[in-house]
């Protein structure tokens, strides 16, 4: 069932609309892509932190903290996932 709704966030992700923002268009294309390179599984692992992770560089710090964070938190909004 879960895949299934992957699937239904991938569709609403090419859907266009003329009300979305560049920063959010340019957001959805990002896990577009984030997912289209993905299984099931590796979704899965990605989302099963049991322990901080440190970022030990400043670009993986940057990355860590503004790409990966803002394109998690679409992916769990488009689930239906409540985020803060």
């Amino acid at each position: 069932i879960l895949m299934k709704e992957i699937k239904a966030v991938q569709v609403r992700l090419r859907k266009k609309d003329p009300e979305k923002t560049k920063s959010l268009i340019k957001l959805e294309k990002q896990l577009e892509n984030w997912l289209a390179q993905r299984s099931l599984a590796q979704i899965l692992d990605w989302f099963d932190c049991i322990e901080t992770t440190k970022v030990q560089t400043p670009m993986g710090s940057y990355r860590w903290s503004t790409e990966s964070v803002a394109r998690d938190r679409l992916f769990l909004k488009c689930l239906g996932v409540g985020t803060k």
